[in-house]
């Protein structure tokens, strides 16, 4: 899963094929009775049709085929999209004249691309090149050279201002969020690092401790592949890079967000590893969806603390990161800590202090392990072995 949609929108999702090259397909079958009915039809063959229009351009995807009514699938271009933390004063002086030239090519087949105002629709391939996508918001519109011209100068300029010469942005941050993308889900947005084997039929749900991303399972997931395991690293709402505005963090509302994310990625049962904090989380998680949590590995466990204190969870948090770190994700680990809102902090542990549900013996197993221990050796895979 790459985007959830919403609305009228379509999921986005990347598939691999064994000896062929990824597809991208676009699916409106997760929409409301009323979109796939009338709506979702007519988006899919526009999209398509504008593809086939400027097919054989550069940058732009290929069109493959329509699946059904409510899918098509596209050529996969690889790419990350246009972020202003990621590239913000780190694109090359070349990238916005060759996105430039790729609106130009457009215009020369008479489409008119009509969404430069949301920078996620742009990728920045690997050799740090534009690429567009998202042609359901392009128009086949026979205007006047100088007004199409006009209008797509004036979007590439507020796009070029956003990334350009913005000195209170801080820095991207080098190797920061690598391979993660952003999910939109149950009212929130929601930071995800998935890595490893992308057939795992049951795949590893892994929940950072209060006040980190789920960088800290680095380690740990370098090796899934190895292990043929897929993990998926999740940013808790209020921290790391899911949305900092929150208002609740008790375990039953952010239980149900995180029910919603694995519903969006389409994953059936899954193990959950949870650190600290998060073991408060992981426990309503499985509670809720008892026949979907096979296993659930609590590293570190703190539940039930009942002070609201911010910075005394942050200094629990800091004390109980793995030595084991490499030096330079250590260093991350901590600075990322230090900006957490010490507003959300308090919420987190405030949230702590809630009862959870026990979970019903026999339904999900649960593991106590330490952190250090658990995410540098064996341990962890083998405690989530398959039954």
């Amino acid at each position: 899963m790459l985007n959830v949609g919403g609305l009228a929108n379509p999921d986005v999702l990347l598939v691999r094929r064994d000896g062929a090259a990824p597809l991208i397909v676009k699916d409106w079958s997760r929409r409301s009775a009323l979109v796939r009915a009338f709506l979702a039809p007519l988006l899919a063959r526009h999209e398509l049709a504008m593809l086939r229009r400027v097919e054989g351009l550069p940058g732009l995807p290929r069109p493959r085929q329509r699946i059904d009514r409510l899918a098509l699938a596209l050529e996969f271009v690889d790419g990350r999209p246009l972020r202003r933390r990621t590239h913000a004063r780190a694109l090359p002086a070349s990238f916005f004249t060759a996105l430039e030239g790729i609106l130009e090519g457009l215009r020369l087949r008479g489409v008119i691309y009509l969404d430069l105002r949301s920078p996620t629709n742009v990728l920045v391939t690997p050799s740090s090149a534009p690429a567009l996508v998202d042609l359901g918001s392009a128009l086949a519109l026979p205007l006047p050279r100088a007004l199409h011209r006009s209008i797509e100068r004036r979007a590439l300029a507020k796009l070029r201002a956003r990334f350009e010469g913005n000195e209170s942005e801080p820095p991207p941050t080098p190797g920061d969020d690598e391979g993660a993308r952003d999910l939109k889900v149950a009212g929130t947005r929601l930071r995800v690092r998935d890595r490893g084997r992308p057939d795992d039929p049951v795949p590893i749900l892994m929940l950072p401790d209060a006040g980190l991303s789920a960088r800290v399972f680095e380690p740990f997931a370098a090796r899934a592949a190895a292990n043929r395991r897929r993990v998926i690293g999740v940013d808790l709402p209020g921290f790391g890079g899911s949305r900092r505005s929150v208002s609740n963090l008790r375990p039953a509302r952010v239980a149900a967000q995180l029910e919603a994310l694995v519903d969006a990625l389409r994953i059936a049962r899954f193990d959950v590893v949870a650190a600290g904090w998060s073991v408060g989380l992981a426990a309503a998680l499985a509670a809720r969806a008892p026949g979907r949590v096979r296993t659930l590995v609590a590293l570190d466990a703190r539940e039930g603390d009942a002070s609201s204190d911010p910075e005394r969870l942050r200094a629990r948090v800091r004390e109980a990161l793995p030595l084991t770190l490499p030096g330079a994700l250590r260093a991350d680990l901590e600075a990322e800590l230090a900006r957490a809102p010490a507003r959300n902090l308090r919420l987190a542990a405030r949230a702590a202090s809630v009862a959870v549900t026990p979970i019903g013996v026999g339904a999900v197993k649960r593991i106590e392990l330490r952190a250090d221990e658990a995410l540098t050796g064996a341990q962890l895979f083998d405690a989530l072995a398959s039954d």
